[in-house]
């Protein structure tokens, strides 16, 4: 029992090489060497994704075998395959960042998976995610390189059509909701003339729920660049008092609405080297939900430190309902809301936190939460003052 164990680790962490070996652990009831392959050909020939062996040891490593499954995909008969490089599916269409690391992991003879735009035999694109990997003789000799192929082109127009719907959100969307909460709050300030009392809460109400929109359609713009790796920061000096003053500004009406006060308390002036107005949306997140989950007439606390070398700590402190310890791992996490019941305190995506973690770490800092059923939570963030290399 202790050698099948044994045998399987190995197998699992590649230690063993070729096939004999690292086939044993799952067929070790099959007794004959000549069943054994039998049922390894039989497995690959059924295989739905495309296969193909090629030979490192001949010049330009040709193809020696090829299943079914990929003369289905590419088109192609096996004797315009076999004994040719696996480049004919490239047509002229080589200038691509997947087939430089490709070519690099067969000269080194390690495994690799890459995106290709590939073509069939009628010219067709299709978009071929590909696993190579080396396969090595008893002795250690690198023998073959086996391709997996697998056809993700439908799965990649729809990243495409997503993608595009979020272009049409960013543009159908969110410049009108930004132009209504301006002419709302210019109607407020009675730049349309005079309002009654009826009419100014109306537009009041109008505004506070345009801007709860924005906020919703913002984020969810966020969380797609932040998933799409194209969130750009754009770097400058800025004090933790500049930072606060900015939010506060911003949550002003917000906090009046519930008749809460602010507690600041800056214990440090030194400068971070950060993007002021991401760095603000975390602080904003979190000075938001603090609002939200406290009492009525109560105060939120924001106090800033540098408590060890190199960085600055804000500290969000409320006194709300606090957040049971076995919640806490699913607070930083995409789409997810502790209280999902008709009682919570309404608004947001559940998007909010995970896009402040994802904000915070991209400037090499860390964030996380205190907290305790019945009295309150402090959530926290701390970034670098000098941003590393």
């Amino acid at each position: 029992m202790k050698k099948k164990q044994t045998a399987k680790q190995n197998c699992t962490s590649g230690e063993l090489k070729g096939a004999e070996s690292s086939c044993t652990p799952f067929l070790e009831d099959v007794k004959n060497a000549r069943d054994k392959f039998t049922i390894l050909e039989r497995a690959i020939t059924s295989a739905r994704n495309g296969i193909v062996i090629t030979d490192p040891n001949q010049e330009d490593n040709p193809i020696t075998y090829v299943n079914p499954s990929f003369l289905e995909l590419t088109g192609y008969s096996q004797d315009e395959v076999i004994n040719h490089n696996c480049r004919f599916l490239q047509g002229n269409d080589r200038d691509q960042e997947g087939l430089r690391e490709l070519r690099k992991a067969i000269q080194q003879g390690t495994a690799i998976t890459v995106v290709l735009r590939n073509y069939r035999k009628d010219n067709s694109l299709f978009w071929n995610e590909l696993t190579v990997s080396p396969v090595h003789d008893e002795s250690g000799r690198l023998i073959n390189f086996i391709g997996i192929q697998n056809d993700i082109t439908a799965r990649t127009e729809a990243e495409k059509r997503i993608s595009e719907f979020y272009s049409k959100i960013s543009h159908e969307l969110r410049t009108p909701l930004s132009s209504i909460r301006t002419a709302l709050s210019l109607l407020k300030e009675g730049n349309g003339g005079p309002m009654t009392s009826g009419s100014l809460k109306l537009v009041e109400i109008a505004g506070r729920n345009t801007s709860r929109l924005l906020r919703l359609v913002n984020d969810i713009l966020d969380f797609r660049k932040i998933e799409a790796g194209k969130m750009e920061l754009r770097l400058e000096e800025t004090a933790p008092a500049e930072l606060i003053d900015q939010v506060l500004g911003e949550l002003e009406a917000t906090a009046k609405d519930r008749n809460i006060t602010f507690e600041i308390i800056i214990n440090c002036d030194d400068k971070m080297q950060i993007d002021r107005d991401r760095i603000a949306q975390v602080l904003s997140n979190l000075t938001v939900n603090a609002i939200k989950f406290s009492p009525t007439n109560g105060k939120v606390k924001i106090h800033t430190i540098k408590n060890r070398d190199g960085f600055i700590c804000f500290r969000v402190i409320d006194r709300g309902q606090g957040i049971a310890k076995s919640d806490f791992g699913k607070l930083f996490q995409k789409f997810q809301q502790i209280d999902s019941s008709d009682t919570r305190a309404p608004g947001g995506t559940g998007l909010g936190l995970s896009i402040s973690k994802s904000l915070v770490e991209s400037h090499g800092g860390e964030i996380g939460v205190d907290s305790k059923v019945g009295r309150g939570s402090i959530f926290w963030f701390e970034i670098p003052v000098k941003r590393s290399e």
